[in-house]
């Protein structure tokens, strides 16, 4: 059917729907005859002529007679538009003065949610993040012994507590107390790491046995009753790399951020829900993964300047099916293939990309499960790895939130992600409107808080950036994956996601409310931006 504006269906239906001039059923029923007469009475030399033609004529004619004869009713009209002509004139005058006196950003996410990654050693080096062997050494120093000093890294790798955040709360004391020249820095360390120490004793971590015994196969596969993917969102036993508590013998040098760096980035991920982390990994780490996952290059690009990495025109899957025999892809919506490497030897392969972003992890959702009044001991685990392939022509992903309670999602490209290649677009703040944040308690400052960071973009937050960065959201936060514009290039990439609870299922329904809202507010964030006033340049 032509639903152009002036078409036949447009006609019809406006003036059925103002006027009232013939019951809406009427309508509908002679809409259909009158759009195909109106269509092959253009090409009457492809339709033979017909007693099914002629009344389909018959029947246009009748419709085209009553609607001359009605008659619209501009007062009443009037009297139902002005009301809402005022509330949308009062509404945009609104916006514009918040424009004029609170300047959006031009890119929230490279002016104010953006951070820079450095080696650990780097880091080390600066004073920034503690050394390996200074953190053992004072674990040591809080009375744990060599076995006890291996449980512990177990279970940090194993997720069982929160030790990369308790190891980075320490040092940071330890450093504000030193720069403060308060006292024995020595003793005072001892205390702090044989309080934590026996805190992590009490927990069990210290016991933690060498068998690692994953969850039950039993859980994975599709439920050929219920059709759905009982391994969706379960712990899928994944290890963590380990950041601050690695052995000191260790020749990863993961890129990472520093102490005040982190605590930055978990102020900005409670405010937008949203981060940015520059050069994750490093050039070298990059090309080996590219490689270990096949990501096939022409020769034409291979030898192109430009870009680090060449562009991937098309991922073919058949290598990497050939290493897991029974690895399929599964298809969100067309164009976006997604291979779950969990529970496979791949697995092993990409779970070092974690590294530099464990103690952030821990950071901000140690707190916000806090704040979303989750019961004390709830464990957190990685329930997603998986490689995101977004085929050329890609279609748009509708509008959606990856859980409902407290949640983070890691996204790493290993191709670069311009705006034309179906970047991830985010609606700041939106994490806010399903539960309680940090620093927002109560609906009213929930509701406040997230129209500070929702407005605080000049536009849909679009999440362009390089092979190799990270992006980091809140899983609460609305998002989708925009159309891949290219009919040439591919876009690649890891995708990890840690859970306090595994993502209730919200339905058909839940699904298209949550698309309508995701729609209806970038809408509106797209009608801000077209609102003349200043904002404020990205940061270079």
């Amino acid at each position: 059917f032509s639903t152009a504006p002036g078409g036949a269906f447009s006609r019809v239906h406006s003036r059925h729907l103002v006027a009232g001039v013939a019951p809406l059923r009427r309508c509908a029923r002679r809409a259909f005859p009158v759009l195909v007469a109106k269509h092959l009475l253009v090409q009457p030399c492809e339709h033979s002529n017909s007693r099914t033609m002629q009344a389909f004529a018959a029947d246009f004619k009748s419709t085209l007679t009553e609607l001359r004869g009605s008659r619209v009713s501009w007062r009443s009209l009037r009297r139902k538009a002005l009301p809402l002509a005022a509330a949308a004139a009062l509404a945009s005058g609104a916006l514009w003065a918040r424009k004029q006196s609170c300047a959006p950003d031009a890119e929230l996410l490279n002016r104010r949610a953006r951070f820079e990654c450095a080696p650990a050693s780097v880091l080390a080096g600066r004073g920034s993040l503690p050394a390996p062997a200074v953190v053992e050494k004072s674990i040591r120093l809080g009375g744990a012994g060599d076995a006890e000093v291996a449980a512990l890294r177990r279970a940090a790798q194993r997720l069982r507590g929160p030790i990369e955040l308790d190891l980075l709360i320490a040092e940071g004391t330890c450093v504000a107390a030193e720069a403060a020249g308060e006292g024995d820095s020595v003793r005072r360390r001892q205390d702090l790491y044989r309080a934590l120490v026996q805190r992590w004793r009490e927990a069990g971590y210290l016991k933690e046995p060498e068998e690692h015994q994953k969850p039950r196969d039993a859980l994975g596969g599709v439920d050929y009753v219920t059709q759905t993917d009982e391994s969706y969102g379960r712990d899928v036993g994944c290890l963590v790399p380990l950041m601050l508590a690695r052995e000191p013998k260790s020749s990863a040098d993961p890129f990472s951020l520093g102490m005040a760096e982190t605590e930055a980035a978990v102020r900005a991920l409670e405010e937008h829900g949203v981060v940015l982390l520059k050069s994750i990994m490093g050039h070298a780490e990059i090309q080996a993964l590219r490689e270990r996952l096949h990501l096939q290059i022409s020769a034409l690009d291979r030898g192109r300047k430009g870009s680090a990495f060449p562009p991937v025109r098309e991922y073919d899957a058949a290598l990497l099916q050939a290493d897991e025999p029974d690895l399929e892809a599964v298809q969100s919506t067309p164009g976006r293939r997604h291979f779950y490497l969990r529970g496979r030897a791949l697995e092993d392969a990409v779970t070092g990309v974690q590294a530099g972003a464990v103690p952030l992890v821990w950071a901000h959702l140690a707190r916000a499960a806090e704040a979303a009044g989750l019961p004390a001991g709830t464990r957190l685990y990685v329930s997603e790895v998986q490689l995101l392939v977004t085929d050329p022509c890609a279609v748009d992903q509708f509008w959606h939130v990856d859980n409902t309670a407290p949640g983070l999602t890691l996204f790493v490209p290993l191709t670069d992600v311009p705006q034309e290649l179906g970047p991830t677009l985010f609606l700041p703040g939106s994490h806010r409107l399903l539960a309680e944040v940090p620093g927002s308690p109560g609906i009213v400052s929930r509701v406040g808080s997230f129209f500070s960071a929702f407005f605080g973009n000049d536009g849909v937050v679009v999440g362009s950036m390089a092979a190799g960065d990270a992006l980091i959201y809140d899983a609460r936060l609305v998002h989708r994956g925009a159309a891949n514009r290219k009919y040439d290039r591919a876009r690649v990439a890891l995708v990890f996601r840690y859970d306090f609870d595994r993502p209730p299922g919200v339905g058909i329904l839940g699904t298209q409310l949550f698309s309508w809202t995701g729609n209806t507010l970038a809408v509106i964030q797209r009608f801000y931006a077209s609102l003349p006033g200043p904002a404020r340049a990205a940061t270079p």
